[in-house]
């Protein structure tokens, strides 16, 4: 009976430190350097409620990529899209948020490659690592 009890009270415990830390997580809301390829630093702005996350990403090709996403026990997943007169790319993404407060992922892009025709000339895909640096304090 006394194992019972124990078992009992260290499952409660570690429950309640489980939701502690998930009730604590920290947020991804604010304004960072998303760095691609250890050389091309982009602005990624991005705003979280609860575990659902909206925001952009500036790219030099066009218009910002909307993105949509979540951020749920420190993984930051997001997607979107954006194009031009004679591309289109896709991406997809999944980060960590590090203990330094820093986020590292693989982003996976689809470029689509248009003639004036605006039909497909080529297509690519591509995994390329990231880091982000936030520049804007986090949120109180």
């Amino acid at each position: 009976m006394k194992r019972l009890i124990v078992a009992a009270a260290v499952f409660g415990i570690a429950g309640f430190c489980t939701a502690s830390a998930e009730a604590q997580e920290k947020s991804v809301t604010g304004i960072w350097t998303f760095t691609v390829e250890q050389h091309l630093g982009l602005k990624l702005t991005l705003l979280q409620k609860e575990n659902t996350v909206t925001g952009t990403l500036d790219w030099p090709h066009g218009d910002p990529i909307k993105l949509t996403g979540r951020f749920t026990g420190g993984t930051l997943t997001f997607a979107g899209d954006s194009g031009g007169d004679h591309f289109t790319i896709r991406i997809d993404s999944t980060g960590k948020l590090q203990a330094d407060g820093t986020m590292t992922g693989v982003v996976k892009a689809h470029f689509v490659d248009l003639n004036d025709a605006r039909e497909v000339v080529r297509q690519t895909d591509q995994e390329i690592p990231w880091t982000a640096v936030r520049t804007t304090p986090p949120p109180a």
